[in-house]
């Protein structure tokens, strides 16, 4: 027992490596992993020039050449499943975010209707919308994603909602609608959390980037047995490699680094209600009331 939480230890800080490096800057990412590679395969390369006779290097060169194809196949398959794989997930997030925005529209037009008091549902959306924004978007590059703020928020945008769309009176229709979006931001909000904070498995990187540096010392292995300006072409190879893994470092995470998710179909409609295109809410912001169950009771003075 003891061995295994070692060992989910060690991989729990290498992935908490992996994704501080996916915060660093494009330019800082890719130069890193480049003069990382560039550095160590020139390095090799000088040691074996200088340690393998002539009589010798044909015959590295060809034997290393034999195993080319079969590991150029393995590191591509990798990292296109590996950057297949992140993509798919941060369009995900992209469109979840973008779910969470449009059920958000749908709950403020809903609160136009008859029988909803919209002025109440347009500021606690406010409020939900604000704290995601403010508080609970930059809890999203950790494991423990969200906020004590926006769950009570949208937990009481929830409530008013329910409360309201099923009062006597309330259309169908108008009920549906209303339940419907209040249950979109919730669902949105849920996935969203559920995408953020996990980036790219330990295990799968390691095995692309051993890959790459077998490739590497394959490429290596055929320059030296070759003439001078075949070094040319494997050095352009290291250099591939090197930014292949680099991009996928860099999208290993859809909340965090360069090609992060941002808050910006949020942050519209925040803005459109504030502006009031859906209705007024300044006059729900009346300290001398709060909100209990749907109700509106007065506040003790």
């Amino acid at each position: 027992m003891r061995a295994t939480r070692q060992t989910w230890w060690v991989w729990a800080r290498f992935e908490a490596g992996l994704s501080g490096l996916s915060e660093w800057s494009s330019a800082l990412l890719f130069g890193g992993f480049l003069i990382w590679f560039v550095g160590w395969t020139t390095f090799v390369g000088l040691v074996l020039s200088a340690v393998v006779n002539e009589a010798d290097r044909a015959a590295m060169a060809t034997a290393a050449g034999r195993l080319m194809p079969a590991v150029g196949v393995l590191f591509a398959l990798l990292t296109a499943f590996v950057i297949t794989n992140q993509w798919n997930r941060s369009r995900s997030a992209e469109g979840t975010v973008g779910c969470e925005a449009d059920a958000a529209i749908r709950l403020a037009l809903a609160s136009q209707s008859p029988g909803i008091d919209g002025e109440r549902v347009r500021l606690l959306l406010v409020r939900y919308l604000q704290a995601v924004l403010e508080i609970e978007w930059d809890t999203l590059q950790h494991e423990r994603a969200g906020s004590p703020q926006a769950a009570a928020a949208l937990s009481q945008l929830e409530r008013v909602v329910r409360v309201d769309a099923t009062a006597p009176g309330v259309g169908t229709a108008v009920s549906a609608d209303a339940l419907a979006a209040a249950e979109g931001v919730a669902v949105s909000r849920r996935d969203r959390l559920n995408l953020s904070g996990h980036g790219l498995p330990a295990p799968l990187f390691l095995l692309a980037f051993v890959s790459g540096v077998v490739l590497c010392l394959n490429a290596i292995a055929v320059a030296v047995g070759l003439d001078d300006w075949v070094t040319i072409i494997i050095g352009g190879l290291v250099v591939l490699i090197a930014l292949d893994l680099a991009l996928v470092v860099a999208i290993s995470d859809p909340f965090r680094g360069p090609m992060r998710i941002l808050p910006t179909p949020i942050e519209e409609v925040l803005g459109e209600l504030e502006e009031g295109r859906f209705g007024t809410v300044a006059l729900s912001q009346d300290p001398n009331f709060s909100h209990e169950e749907g109700g509106r009771t007065p506040r003790a003075r």
